[in-house]
């Protein structure tokens, strides 16, 4: 369905057009990859209280949650290309400024201006290769999408490790890598895909028409960044070493790049809704062992918490490529901003609840918040995938398939 209006682009331009979309993504995550722990570590140097250096983290959430009700509007009116590569080029200007306003409030001020443009690349990178992908293989041109996302996200520490941190080179890096992002995006202006700036109904009316890939976000919003931010804290109370908790959270990361082309692979083979379910009752399947085993046997811990960083990642790509199953070209960009709003907001709750709850049962509050929240998360999506059958068994539905 959502290749309809695509039909001018020959098969190869597609495909380029995908690969120009996922090397900008990788670049774009490199710079992300830079800039918070640049941020954390800027911060800690300056002595300021880590409620600060959290919020300072959060101010690109904060920006892409105050933008994303109106981004599809602006990015029809721009198109795809100047959209996304001048909101690369905002981000640039971001890092350019960073070392000239070296104070808590000038940094987040800046922080908050570079989420505001790095979230038309994010947005409709994810927009353009749901519009031009086939049925067929959509879940796989996802997954390599998401792999590219958190492979950059991944190298940025990396990468910021070999920098010296006293000078301009991270802010130039990280410059550089958003330079790297838009110049693919110009070059192949010509394969980007209209977009239409009339939806068929509004933000939410759109994200309740498919509310099971609405679903997906929330769970790998709460579920990834919970880990990724308080698996450490989980792993030093259980008597684990800062090396082994680590090389968790590492194995987590991993685990989403490594696997996701597996579970794309999946989502393409089966039944999306069904293999929903099948992931949420692997991660709670996982979830105990899991952090039993960080105290008794770190290796296990680190097969297991491999596996649970593909499990989370795939809802991402999963949810994705349900908007992308289900919803006409046109409404496409305003599913996916929602899409956002809801990760986003995973993003924001999801670790001070299981940090809330490793507090009232330490330590294992934590991963019993994961298990109680994906057991609520699988019931929602059984309770759903029966109101669709019951609706689909009406006399209106059934004269509409008629039709």
């Amino acid at each position: 369905m959502a290749t309809a209006s695509t039909s001018f682009l020959s098969r190869n331009e597609r495909a380029l057009g995908i690969a120009v979309v996922v090397v900008a993504t990788f670049f774009l995550g490199l710079a992300h990859g830079v800039g918070y722990p640049l941020t954390s570590l800027t911060f800690e140097a300056w002595g300021a209280p880590a409620w600060v250096t959290g919020l300072a983290a959060g101010m690109p959430a904060l920006a892409a949650l105050v933008l994303l009700p109106f981004a599809p509007r602006i990015s029809a009116r721009l198109g795809f290309v100047p959209a996304m590569a001048g909101g690369c080029v905002l981000g640039l200007i971001g890092f350019a400024l960073l070392p000239l306003w070296q104070s808590v409030e000038g940094w987040m001020v800046l922080r908050f201006l570079m989420g505001l443009g790095l979230l038309f690349p994010w947005l409709l990178g994810e927009t353009w290769i749901n519009t031009v992908s086939s049925e067929e293989t959509r879940g796989r041109v996802l997954a390599l999408y998401v792999v590219a996302l958190f492979g950059g996200y991944g190298a940025g520490p990396i990468a910021l490790g070999f920098l010296p941190m006293d000078g301009h080179a991270p802010y130039v890096f990280g410059g550089v890598a958003l330079l790297m992002a838009s110049i693919p995006l110009v070059l192949a202006w010509r394969l980007a895909p209209p977009m239409e700036e009339h939806a068929s109904g509004g933000f939410l009316t759109i994200a309740r028409a498919v509310p099971i890939g609405m679903v997906g976000a929330l769970v790998a919003g709460v579920i990834e960044y919970s880990y990724i931010a308080l698996l450490p804290n989980f792993s030093l109370r259980q008597g684990a070493s800062a090396d082994t908790a680590l090389h968790l959270v590492s194995a987590f990361l991993w685990g989403g790049v490594v696997l996701a082309f597996l579970f794309g692979w999946l989502a393409d083979r089966m039944r999306r809704e069904r293999l929903m379910l099948w992931l949420i009752a692997g991660f709670i399947a996982l979830a105990v062992p899991a952090g039993l085993a960080v105290a008794e046997s770190p290796v296990l811990a680190l097969l297991a918490v491999f596996v649970l960083g593909g499990v989370a990642c795939a809802y991402y790509t999963l949810g994705l490529a349900i908007l992308g199953e289900r919803l006409p070209v046109r409404d496409l960009a305003s599913a996916n901003a929602a899409f956002l709003v809801l990760y986003q907001l995973g993003t924001l709750g999801g670790p001070p609840a299981f940090g809330a709850a490793m507090e009232a049962w330490e330590p294992m509050g934590f991963v019993a918040a994961g298990v109680v929240f994906a057991s609520l998360a699988g019931l929602a999506v059984v309770w759903l995938i029966r109101a669709e059958r019951r609706a689909a068994r009406t006399p209106a539905a059934m004269a509409a398939q008629r039709v």
